[in-house]
């Protein structure tokens, strides 16, 4: 059923109550499904209710009499009437078995339905002959880094972003009345104006984050093992969206949210320190126990450079150091002494090995 093909006997017991459970399920389901269509039907109920309003028998019959053919006409062809039909009570008694009324009042509902008939009738001509134009297409901007690279930006809702090494975020050129969404791949950190009747909604990886207004960093870079949310203030909802058993969770001040792509979960635990989530915002790297190999790959997006290991051994060895020189030199210096190992550094490319 759709808005200019409505079947109106159906129509006209369901503005009667005459209909049964099913056919009141499919009128529901009809209106349920746009906001157009649940308009119309505020309309057909304006008209039938005027149509019980006392007046003149005279004016009533002055009203359907001169229109009875054209409404039977039209019946008769969308096969709701047979043709050899000349009583309008076989129809009345059609829409309203179980209803006992006076011939005014049934005249009156008769011409209700004439008018709703009409009134669909300039209704499918509007949504045929003069299609609502195609909706545009929303216009997004984005905002990307390379390697050694940090962006910030503050958006037009005066929330702030700074975006990590080797990210990008999009975002439309205007936010929505009802929303604030952007997606984002890397690693980015927020700090959300408030706004409680427009939350701000993260797309990163497979999961969504939503906000009403804290601060708090992002990280999804491909290849990686889970999406990860840390929040310095306020609280964030984080959940996964291509999860078959339902993951969401909220995460509040000092606690850390990852999603592991593989296993579809969601893990949480408190944060004892925030640098080793945030120090890239400052422009410096801290690592605890943490493999030679996710080293490397922070190395690599903070200083633009290439690093290899020449010996498997290295490549899983762990590091805890606070690296907060521009220099990579001595940055390398630092790893080096840590964990009593050799490099080499041409140009952009390092290479680690065991002495």
């Amino acid at each position: 059923m759709s808005h200019d093909k409505l079947n109106y006997s159906l129509l006209a017991r369901y503005l009667s109550g005459g209909c049964n459970k099913r056919e009141r399920e499919i009128m529901e389901q009809w209106r349920g499904r746009n906001p157009e269509n649940e308009k119309m039907m505020g309309e057909f109920k304006r008209i039938w209710e005027t149509a019980a309003q006392k007046d003149s028998t005279s004016e009533k019959d002055n009203r359907v009499n001169g229109e009875w053919e054209k409404l039977k006409t039209r019946l008769v062809r969308e096969g709701e009437l047979r043709e050899d039909t000349n009583e309008r009570s076989v129809y009345l008694d059609k829409l309203q078995p179980s209803t006992v009324q006076s011939p005014a009042r049934q005249i009156m509902r008769v011409a209700a339905l004439l008018l709703v008939a009409a009134l669909l009738g300039v209704f499918s001509y509007q949504y045929l002959s003069h299609p609502r134009p195609a909706p545009q297409e929303q216009v997004f901007r984005e905002i990307s880094t390379e390697n050694a690279q940090r962006a910030s930006s503050t958006l037009g809702d005066g929330t702030q972003v700074l975006l990590n090494a080797e990210s990008r975020i999009k975002l439309p050129a205007e936010f929505a009345s009802d929303l604030r969404e952007v997606f984002l791949e890397g690693e980015a950190y927020f700090d959300v104006a408030s706004d409680r009747d427009k939350p701000f909604v993260i797309h990163s990886g497979e999961s969504v984050i939503r906000v009403l207004g804290t601060s708090f960093s992002v990280r999804s870079y491909p290849g990686e093992e889970a999406v990860q949310v840390v929040v310095e203030e306020g609280r964030v909802s984080f959940e996964a969206v291509r999860s078959q058993s339902p993951q969401k969770t909220i995460i509040e001040a000092s606690e850390l949210g990852r999603y592991f792509l593989q296993s579809k979960k969601i893990e949480t635990r408190r944060v004892d320190d925030m640098q080793l989530y945030l120090g890239w915002k400052e422009g410096y790297l801290k690592f605890r126990e943490a493999p030679m190999h996710k080293v490397a790959a922070e190395l690599e997006r903070r200083y633009g450079i290439t690093v290899r290991f020449r010996s498997p051994a290295v490549r899983e060895m762990t590091l805890t150091a606070l690296l907060k020189s521009r220099s990579i030199r001595n940055v390398l210096d630092v790893i080096a002494i840590s964990l009593d190992i050799g490099y080499e550094l041409d140009r952009n490319n390092v290479i680690f090995y065991q002495k």
